[in-house]
């Protein structure tokens, strides 16, 4: 078991460099609107998620499970992304990650009220420590993200690809619905911060809450078979809203080389495929606080990439680093 549970936690923190790496492969690539891309993502990564699904697990679907996980995908995916969008109109960046910091803490809560987790108490120090390293390491990528606006400048490379709000927050459930392409500004005028903090509040509960049900009423079912139903409903609802709102509509957008089309399936096969196929396999192997705190890595993984772009890395983001590092190493001694 120690050595199933040491292949977890490398998964877990290899997984959000997948996705860092997705997101730079597709960077700029994608022409259309969000919504199209959330579409084109969740029918990719769902047709190759029933590839696997046909190939090695031939078997019917206990129908306990697949309704238990369309709930899953209806909170988790659809209602809890639709908040998080609301929110970060409202609160903006800076805002949204302070409540996106308090989703391992929810987890470590979900997890032990909900399944019964019960992690070492070296283990929550390590999820406070690396919960505070990420929130340095966000704080970071926005402020840089605020300095290009403000001097009418488009971010680096390494921002624009790996640092944006959303993926920065990689707690959220790997399988969630990407929409960090939505270019979001301040309000001019005094925005109702209450309902932003409220949208926010609720995205966070109602996304661990759908991790829960998905590690207690998966059966036997595997990451994959979870995927393909999750991101498969995902998918038929999106098409849905694009074809209400979009399908009929003239786009302006500038056509799609074949290159690109072929940079955005890559993307996704990294962003959408792979690393929700591990990280969905570290709840069923890792108590749902550790595997939730291990998801918010990606920022760690855009750090080196960012300064291989020649990007400037502050003493604020090598605090972050150190700390996150401190805690992952924390986490994987607190649960081996």
């Amino acid at each position: 078991m120690s050595a199933v549970t040491w292949l977890a936690i490398a998964g877990g923190a290899v997984a959000p460099g997948l996705m860092a790496f997705g997101l730079f492969v597709w960077a700029d690539a994608w022409t259309y609107s969000p919504l199209a891309l959330n579409a084109f993502k969740c029918a990719l990564g769902s047709s190759l998620f029933g590839l696997v699904v046909l190939i090695f697990y031939r078997r019917p679907m206990p129908e306990r499970a697949v309704l238990w996980l369309a709930f899953s995908s209806l909170l988790g995916i659809v209602i809890a992304d639709t908040l998080w969008l609301a929110a970060l109109q409202i609160l903006g960046a800076r805002r949204m990650i302070a409540i996106d910091a308090l989703k391992p803490f929810v987890a470590a809560f979900m997890g032990w009220l909900l399944l019964g987790d019960v992690v070492p108490w070296l283990g929550y120090v390590g999820v406070v420590i690396c919960a505070l390293g990420v929130y340095l390491l966000n704080v970071e990528s926005a402020a840089k993200e605020d300095d290009a606006v403000e001097g009418d400048a488009p971010p680096p490379p390494a921002a624009d690809a790996r640092s944006s709000p959303r993926r920065d927050a990689a707690a959220r459930d790997p399988d969630v619905v990407e929409a960090d392409d939505v270019a979001v500004e301040e309000a001019t005028t005094e925005p109702p911060y209450l309902k932003g903090y409220a949208y926010a509040t609720v995205n966070v509960i109602l996304d661990v809450y759908a991790a829960t049900i998905t590690v207690a009423e998966r059966g036997p079912l595997s990451s994959a078979e979870v995927n393909l139903l999750r991101f498969g409903l995902a998918a038929v609802l999106l098409i849905l809203v694009w074809a209400f709102r979009e399908g009929r509509l003239k786009s302006n957008a500038k056509p799609m080389a074949r290159r690109d089309w072929l940079r955005v399936a890559l993307g996704v096969v990294f962003v959408t495929f792979l690393t929700p196929l591990i990280t969905v396999w570290t709840m069923f192997v890792l108590p749902l606080a550790v595997a939730v705190t291990l998801w918010s890595l990606t920022p760690l993984w855009a750090l080196p990439v960012s300064a291989y772009f020649g990007q400037r890395v502050s003493r604020r983001a090598l605090m972050g680093a150190f700390l996150t590092t401190g805690g992952v190493v924390m986490l994987a001694v607190a649960v081996t």
